[in-house]
């Protein structure tokens, strides 16, 4: 993992030239709608590995057993693809910031396994955010979780649901501490968007599934978390009323426009459109950081809709419901 704090970040846009032209090059691959509006008209699974056949992921579903994991052996080309990409690149935040997803799997598991264990002291279960914040300043400036720790055996007593909540809240916290580490603008504007946006879908998905407003008050902990929490559970009506104002403009603005039938269908795939068009004007950058973040949410899109298809293939899931949540590619 790149020491992007400790070590010198390159900000010279020629010392970006390989990746950018690599990712210029990759760029016509990526899957249009088309491709997953035929992989949806396959009615077994052969067939929709007949259809993969034209892609890039054909060898990844070698027989119709492997539908059984598609999950897993996406997660898998994720962290493959993301690390081509960053083995080009000169050190950059970027690595760490699209790294955290994959973290924080191996993080949560650990942490439930020594929060359930009532012998464990509060300073191993600490130890373990060493495993998701790489950077020992990262790990640092998620103080008010790990602090946490130490209140009354607080986490081991913790439900299911409220470890839950503060774990998500944790990952969000580092999305958030990584883009402020961000030297360039439009980069910048997209994580800081984005680790909001996590944080409102997490707080909503919560709510929604019926979790107690103080519940998740009290163990979501964001920047200015109480107001956050407290403010959009107040908002629940027009969930989109409170949290544009902490957006950037372009993002407020798309996210304003936004039906709220849509944030509540697909809160997630609602957050990828509001940060589209800051994705799009990254890729308008012809070298640097900017270009190749477009390049790799433009791959995490393309997964997603790649999973949420096979799924689809190979469960039964209407395919007139999975098409209105497939992302939108960034072409």
């Amino acid at each position: 993992m790149t020491m992007t704090l400790s070590g010198k970040i390159s900000r010279r846009p020629a010392d970006w030239a390989f990746a950018s032209g690599t990712v210029a090059a990759l760029e016509p691959e990526i899957l249009p709608r088309a491709f997953f509006e035929a992989v949806l008209k396959c009615q077994t699974r052969s067939e929709a590995r007949t259809v993969l056949g034209k892609s890039p992921y054909r060898s990844l579903f070698p027989d119709d057993g492997a539908f059984d994991s598609i999950s897993p052996i996406l997660a898998v080309k994720t962290k493959e693809m993301k690390a081509e990409i960053f083995r080009l690149c000169p050190p950059n935040i970027l690595e760490n910031f699209f790294g955290i997803p994959d973290r924080f799997r191996t993080f949560r598991t650990l942490f439930g396994q020594a929060a359930r264990q009532g012998g464990q002291q509060a300073a191993e279960v600490e130890s373990l955010f060493s495993v998701f914040a790489v950077e020992p300043a990262f790990a640092d400036e998620l103080g008010n979780h790990r602090s946490r720790l130490f209140q009354n055996n607080m986490i081991q007593t913790a439900s299911a649901v409220e470890r839950s909540l503060f774990l998500d809240s944790a990952a969000c916290s580092l999305m958030r501490i990584a883009a402020l580490h961000a030297r360039e603008k439009l980069a910048r504007q997209y994580m800081l968007d984005r680790s909001l946006l996590s944080a409102w879908s997490s707080i909503f998905r919560s709510r929604w599934n019926g979790v107690p407003a103080e519940t998740i008050r009290a163990w979501f902990i964001y920047d200015n978390s109480l107001s956050l929490a407290a403010s959009i559970l107040a908002a629940e009506q027009d969930p989109k009323a409170v949290i544009s104002c902490r957006l950037s403009t372009v993002s407020a603005a798309i996210l304003e426009g936004m039906e709220p039938a849509r944030i509540k269908s697909d809160i997630d795939g609602a957050a990828a459109d509001v940060l589209r068009d800051t994705v799009l004007a990254c890729r308008q950058v012809s070298f640097g950081s900017e270009r190749i973040l477009s390049y790799l949410v433009a791959i995490e899109s393309e997964l997603v809709n790649l999973e949420l298809c096979l799924g689809a293939v190979s469960n039964g899931i209407d395919r007139d419901i999975t098409l209105s949540r497939l992302r939108r590619e960034y072409a």
